[in-house]
C-alpha cells in the first residue's frame, strides 16, 4: 500500500526482474517512469507505471533511475550517448544489474565524471519475491546516499542491507552469497546421485537435509573467528580425519560409476591444505591455502 513521501522513480529495463521493481515502486505510490529497448515490453509492465519510448525523456527530471538490465556493458551502451548522460546528471543511480565489484568500480567512475550519485546494488531473490519479506537487496557506495533513499528503496524490499562505502563490497557479498548456494547445491545433488547409484532412494538422504545443514552452520560460526584470528587449532576433527572422508568419497563415486569430478576437486583443495602442513588444524584452515592459485 502507498505510503511515505512519493519520489519520481525512472527503471531502465522491462525484463523479469525491471517490471517486479516497477511495479513495487508504484504500488508504494511513487511515480515510475519505464524504459525498455523495445517499447512494447516497456508498455507491458502496468501497474500504475508510464512508459516512455525515449530514455533521455524517461530519466529527465527523476530523482532515482534505477537501472536493472543484462549486463554492465548494456548500461555503458545507452549512457555514452550524450543527451542521456546529461538528463541523469544530478539525479542517483541505483545499479540493479547483476556484475563483479569491477564492473562496479566502473560504473562508479561514470557516475562521478557525470555527476551522478551512484549506488551499486544486488538484490537476493527471485522476480516474484520483489517487495515480499523473502527479499533482500545489498547497497554499496555513499551512506549519506543510501540514507536519503532508504525509505523509496524499501519499496523493493524492506530488507534493504547497507554493506559498506566500498562501491564493490555489496557484488562482493552477492557473489560469495551465490557461490555457497551453488557449491552447496551441487554437493546436494551429487550426494543425492551417490545414494541412487548404490540403490538408496534418494529420499532418504534429502530427508536428512538438517544434519549437513547443522554441520555447514557450525562449521561457519567457528571459521568466522578462527580467520579473522588466523588460528585454525582445535580439537573437534582434523582435516586429516576430513581428507580420509573425501576419499571414501571418490572411491564410492568411482566404484558407482557416476562422475567423480567434483568430489576429486573437494580432495584436491582439501589436501592442499596438508601439504601446506595444516593437517592437525580444524577444517577452516583451508581458507589460508585458497588465497594462492
Amino acid at each position: 500500500m502507498p505510503s511515505g513521501r512519493s519520489t519520481k522513480i525512472a527503471v531502465i529495463g522491462s525484463g523479469l526482474m525491471g517490471s517486479a521493481l516497477a511495479r513495487a515502486f508504484a504500488a508504494a505510490g511513487h511515480e515510475v517512469a519505464v524504459w525498455n529497448r523495445t517499447p512494447g515490453k516497456a508498455r507491458a509492465v502496468g501497474g500504475g507505471t508510464l512508459a516512455f519510448e525515449s530514455l533521455t525523456e524517461a530519466v529527465s527530471g527523476r530523482e532515482l533511475v534505477v537501472v536493472s538490465l543484462s549486463n554492465y556493458a548494456a548500461f555503458a551502451e545507452l549512457v555514452a550517448s550524450a543527451p542521456v548522460a546529461s538528463a541523469l546528471a544530478g539525479t542517483t543511480v541505483v545499479q540493479l544489474t547483476s556484475g563483479s565489484p569491477a564492473d562496479a568500480r566502473g560504473g562508479l567512475e561514470w557516475a562521478k565524471a557525470h555527476g551522478v550519485d551512484y549506488l551499486d546494488a544486488a538484490i537476493l531473490a527471485f522476480p516474484g519475491f520483489v517487495a515480499t519479506d523473502y527479499a533482500t537487496v545489498f547497497y554499496a557506495g555513499s551512506r549519506a546516499t543510501f540514507d536519503r533513499h532508504l525509505e523509496a528503496l524499501q519499496a523493493i524490499a524492506k530488507n534493504s542491507v547497507y554493506v559498506d562505502e566500498k562501491i564493490g563490497s555489496a557484488a562482493t557479498l552477492d557473489c560469495a552469497i551465490l557461490e555457497a548456494f551453488y557449491g552447496g547445491t551441487l554437493a546436494v545433488l551429487h550426494a543425492a546421485a551417490m545414494c541412487k547409484a548404490e540403490g538408496l532412494d534418494p529420499k532418504a538422504f534429502l530427508a536428512q537435509k538438517n544434519s549437513f545443514l547443522g554441520l555447514i552452520s557450525v562449521t561457519a560460526d567457528a571459521a568466522q573467528g578462527m580467520i579473522e584470528s588466523n588460528d585454525f587449532s582445535g580439537d573437534q576433527c582434523s582435516l586429516n580425519t576430513h581428507v580420509a572422508a573425501l576419499e571414501h568419497i571418490v572411491r564410492l563415486s568411482t566404484d558407482a560409476r557416476i562422475s567423480s569430478r567434483f568430489p576429486k576437486e573437494l580432495l584436491e583443495n582439501y589436501r592442499r591444505a596438508l601439504t601446506a602442513g595444516l593437517g592437525e588444524k580444524e577444517l577452516p584452515a583451508v581458507f589460508s591455502t585458497l588465497k594462492q592459485d
